[in-house]
């Protein structure tokens, strides 16, 4: 019987110095995204004066940590404001979200930006179910523009496999492209100027 307790007592002790090093890690990590976020926002802050209605500029490079920045998506009524990376991969989603289709961003044709809709414990791209007909999005590129796009159709539950929203499309547009229900399926916005 002692030795039972003594196995019971030696698991609990265990288990509970483990859930403690998974809640440290976890905080780290989610420290580590913000902060990369963080960055990753200054440095496209300091290299791009935007400005509202601008003179034809010539396109700056901006690079952080390998990657290219190509502006920022800012939505103030969800809170959402983070930087547009060029590479489409896992890790570039850590940091913000990706271009993942179309025209270059505030070009006529449409563009499509992805990302994670959570990140670590935090809610990404999630908000932007929250979003309504007449809401605003704002996206800076590298030309020092900034441009307000106005959303008209928010879709949800589509499925991972329909991809009709990835055309070439009249006048300037944005698509906003997040999971749901694990993966399973997706939210789709599309805003455009009017």
């Amino acid at each position: 019987m002692k030795k039972i307790i003594n196995y019971a007592i030696f698991i609990f002790i265990f288990a509970l110095y483990f859930i403690t090093f998974l809640m440290i890690y976890d905080n780290f990590r989610e420290r580590k995204l913000n902060s990369q976020e963080k960055k990753a926002l200054d440095i496209f802050e300091k290299k791009i004066d935007v400005k509202e209605n601008p003179v034809e500029e010539e396109v700056k490079t901006v690079n952080y940590r390998g990657y290219t920045i190509l502006g920022r998506i800012e939505i103030p009524s969800v809170g959402i404001n983070t930087v547009i990376i060029k590479e489409q991969t896992y890790a570039a989603m850590n940091i913000g979200a990706i271009k993942s289709y179309g025209v270059d961003l505030n070009e006529p044709g449409g563009f499509v930006i992805s990302a994670h809709n959570f990140r670590g414990k935090t809610p990404f791209f999630y908000p932007i179910l929250r979003l309504k007909n007449g809401s605003k999005i704002y996206i800076s590129d590298t030309k020092s523009r900034r441009l307000e796009y106005t959303v008209y159709s928010v879709s949800r539950y589509v499925a991972p496999n329909d991809t009709s929203y990835l055309t070439y499309m009249d006048g300037y547009h944005v698509t906003l492209v997040t999971c749901e229900n694990g993966g399973k399926s997706r939210i789709i916005v599309k805003a455009r100027i009017e």
